[in-house]
């Protein structure tokens, strides 16, 4: 029953305590009125009978340990002063030993838990006092008054009760001692994994942000360079083709944003022990910067037109970046597989999503068969759906859609080309 209620008290400690009280109040209440009137044995002389309003102070000794792990060592006096004062009138004491007993357990058990190590020697000392204290009361004034002599009745449980106690306290105390140690332990390992995870997360973004500056960036830089030389001397070339000229000029331009690009994530990457990183190198794309894309794409050769439906508002930045993305890369597949083509972004802004479709009438080997543009995908991706196109271009794309909340479509369209159209929810789990 106590150990139920021990366990108990972490959920409910105000019922577990009041339960506690009460069981200890009805043991040593009903236990002193036995002693007082024996049914067998010895009898009592009349003024070892104890009446009715002593065993009020029985009662307020179990009553006191409802205080006993808010005040354990203030409860130990109160149940102390209550039984010796029970004591001190001649009446047997058995039965009221109890009250003492349980506080003196508890003492032990909170004061014997090691902290620091100079509270902890203060704690011990506290402990043994305590002890030391209720066995000499006890034991001086039950010899003073017992109704049975000196070392006779209750007098002979008292130093195994204390002992009990002292030692009972003393067993739990190291007990808990001990798991604590065992889930401060389990504790520092926990840490120490995420520490490690944490690190070798770190390394290996700082190493990717290596490899992209050492190989990408540098061929890109590369390109950037040789497309500006290029332009350079075709200024001077009259004899060069126009389209010659407008190509490398765009070459230089893509580079050029790519660079950018690149540079504003080797920023990210390389921010990996910083709690409050430095502002990117570039912004966020958003569709805000729609026109200059498409201005980069028809420069490229592609003919784009752009239908928008809807008010233009501020979205979350996730889904801003998620659109741009979808459109940057639908535009850039058709580019590659699409053969000569005429290309559409539809843009229609809703009360509760975004809906992004690019279209476009190509007949190159890219729209026939689908190669490389993912047409063997289901029509619709959603978190339990996977595209299985060759490149990782509409991954991507069903990637970023996904970490929205929303939906991708990648498909041949209905009388040719291809269609890709995504749907970016509003929600609040977007923001």
């Amino acid at each position: 029953m106590f150990v139920y209620v021990t366990l108990q008290r972490r959920r409910f400690p105000f019922f577990a305590d009041l339960l506690y009280a009460a069981v200890l109040l009805t043991l040593t209440v009903l236990g002193s009125i036995g002693e007082s009137h024996p049914t067998r044995g010895d009898s009592l002389p009349g003024w070892a009978v104890a009446p009715v309003a002593a065993y009020f102070l029985v009662g307020a000794a179990s009553v006191a340990l409802f205080w006993r792990y808010r005040n354990p060592l203030a409860t130990l006096t109160a149940t102390l002063v209550c039984t010796l004062t029970y004591t001190a009138f001649g009446y047997e004491n058995g039965a009221a030993l109890l009250n003492p007993m349980c506080a003196l357990y508890t003492v032990v058990v909170i004061a014997w838990r090691p902290t620091t190590p100079g509270g902890s020697v203060r704690a011990v000392r506290t402990a043994l006092i305590a002890t030391g204290v209720t066995f000499t009361t006890l034991a001086v004034v039950t010899a003073a008054h017992n109704p049975f002599g000196a070392i006779g009745g209750s007098f002979v449980l008292i130093p195994g009760e204390v002992a009990v106690a002292f030692f009972a306290g003393l067993a739990v105390a190291n007990q808990r001692a001990y798991v604590d140690a065992i889930r401060q332990r389990a504790e520092d390992a926990e840490r120490s994994r995420e520490d490690e995870a944490r690190r070798r997360v770190d390394a290996e973004r700082l190493r990717i942000a290596r490899e992209l500056h050492d190989v990408v960036a540098h061929t890109m830089s590369t390109i950037n360079l040789q497309a500006g030389v290029a332009v350079h001397v075709s200024r001077d070339s009259p004899d060069l083709p126009e389209p010659v000229a407008t190509a490398l000029s765009t070459i230089r331009d893509a580079s050029k944003n790519g660079l950018r690009e690149l540079r504003a994530i080797l920023a990210v990457l390389r921010q990996a022990d910083d709690a409050e990183p430095s502002a990117p190198t570039a912004p966020t794309p958003d569709l805000d910067g729609l026109p200059a894309l498409l201005d980069t794409v028809r420069a490229s050769g592609l003919p784009v037109t752009v239908e928008i439906t809807g008010e233009r508002c501020r979205l979350p930045a996730a889904v801003e970046l998620a659109a741009y993305r979808i459109v940057q890369e639908s535009l850039t597949n058709t580019l590659r597989h699409a053969g000569p083509a005429n290309a559409t972004v539809r843009i229609r802004y809703g009360d509760e999503d975004l809906d992004v479709c690019v279209t476009d009438d190509g007949v190159g080997a890219g729209a026939g068969a689908g190669a490389g543009r993912g047409t063997s995908v289901g029509t619709e991706s959603t978190g339990s759906d996977t595209l299985h196109g060759s490149g990782h271009g509409l991954i991507g794309m069903r990637e970023r859609a996904l970490a929205t909340g929303g939906t991708l479509q990648a498909h041949p369209g209905p009388v040719g080309g291809f269609l890709v159209r995504a749907r970016l929810p509003l929600g609040k789990e977007t923001a």
